[in-house]
């Protein structure tokens, strides 16, 4: 007898819930969780994937944040019933289908000694690679600019994701090249970094980036080396609020973003390889709004991330918008890249863990991340 799968509108709701508020761990489920992982459920290395990664019905992915200090009025609860696990808040009860499990690469050294976690770290089916350590900007909702300003070489991140190739803990399917953005003088070195690992791997290989001061040559240079998608990312969209969250960042890169884009939609298309985040919960839902309707008139993709506080940032004690508003944002969302033609994305379902996107919000037609190698260039 074929399972009875749960309506979508309830799985937009929960996941929309868990994204909100996090969840609550039942009394004595931390310990058989612990258990089923190795002894670990999270690392905290990065604001959005701090949490357990839940996969409901209909492949729909969710990192859950669970000890974050907004999680103690969480609706949502993971519990145990008749030996399965499931979500259940007020109203109803949802299927976890699993959980996934950490890389199984954590402590692990590459080829030379070197710990492969502090440039690697896989999500779901992606292997996320960090150039830079660090960044070249402050800005008050991630946790990067806080950390020493530091490079690593193409060659510790082929290493890694040599490592990343081979795990059978969390297999990978692409790569992202992503972490904290290059100062001007480290343009080029970071740009033959992307153009090494992307030509050493037959896996798809993403890069996410800040626009680059005076610098369009890099999405051709990226593109000539075979790159799968850009995500180069707005963020915020009001002037006001970019001014106080991304400081020097807005003052800056922000200037380079839409030509950017543009080049980035030219060189490969508007069917889902170039995406741009927008978060909402750090400006009015209008505003986040505005700039899903200025990111998809551009031919690309934009991602709903929202905000999540974080240790160690400036905004760490601002509460995530409520669920009641992401639904809102989701929905008239979906209205405004109808219009355009394009997708909320991510294009690829399980790096839809930590976005307030779906499944069936992917276009039929989309190449999702990883379904096959990339053609060698």
């Amino acid at each position: 007898m074929k399972p009875v799968t749960q309506p979508r509108r309830d799985l937009e709701i929960v996941k929309t819930a868990l994204l909100a508020e996090g969840l609550r761990i039942a009394e004595g489920l931390s310990e058989l969780l612990l258990e089923m992982s190795g002894g670990q459920l999270s690392v905290h290395e990065y604001p959005t994937t701090g949490g357990l990664t839940l996969v409901l019905d209909e492949g729909v992915h969710v990192n859950a944040p669970f000890d974050e200090w907004y999680c103690a009025q969480a609706t949502t609860e993971l519990l145990q019933e008749d030996g399965h696990l499931v979500l259940r808040d007020r109203d109803r009860t949802i299927a976890v289908r699993s959980v996934l499990p950490l890389p199984g690469f954590l402590g692990a050294l590459d080829s030379e000694g070197a710990p492969v976690e502090d440039v690697a770290m896989s999500h779901a089916d992606r292997v996320r690679l960090s150039p830079i350590v660090g960044c070249a900007y402050n800005c008050g909702f991630c946790d990067l600019g806080d950390r020493a300003y530091e490079r690593r070489s193409a060659a510790r991140l082929i290493r890694a994701l040599r490592v990343a190739e081979a795990d059978e803990a969390l297999p990978v399917r692409h790569v992202l090249i992503s972490g904290g953005s290059p100062r001007s003088a480290h343009y080029d070195e970071f740009i033959e970094i992307c153009e090494q690992v992307i030509r050493s791997t037959p896996l798809p290989v993403g890069v996410m980036m800040s626009p680059m001061v005076g610098r369009l040559d890099v999405i051709d240079r990226l593109v000539d080396s075979g790159v799968e998608s850009f995500a180069i990312n707005i963020e915020l969209y009001s002037t006001d609020a970019s001014r106080s969250a991304l400081k020097g960042k807005f003052l800056t890169a922000r200037r380079y973003l839409e030509a950017t884009l543009l080049r980035a939609v030219d060189r490969l298309g508007s069917g889902g390889r170039v995406r741009s985040l927008i978060i909402p919960g750090l400006e009015g839902p209008e505003e986040t709004l505005a700039g899903v309707e200025y990111l998809a008139a551009l031919g690309c993709d934009p991602v709903l991330s929202p905000f999540r506080p974080a240790q160690g940032t400036a905004l760490v004690g601002l509460r995530p918008p409520s669920a009641a508003t992401l639904l809102d944002v989701l929905d008239e969302s979906r209205s405004i890249v109808s219009r355009h033609g394009v997708a909320l994305g991510p294009a690829c379902g399980p790096c839809q863990h930590n976005t307030l996107s779906f499944p069936w919000d992917l276009r039929a037609s989309s190449a999702v991340n990883g379904s096959s190698a990339r053609a060698r260039l």
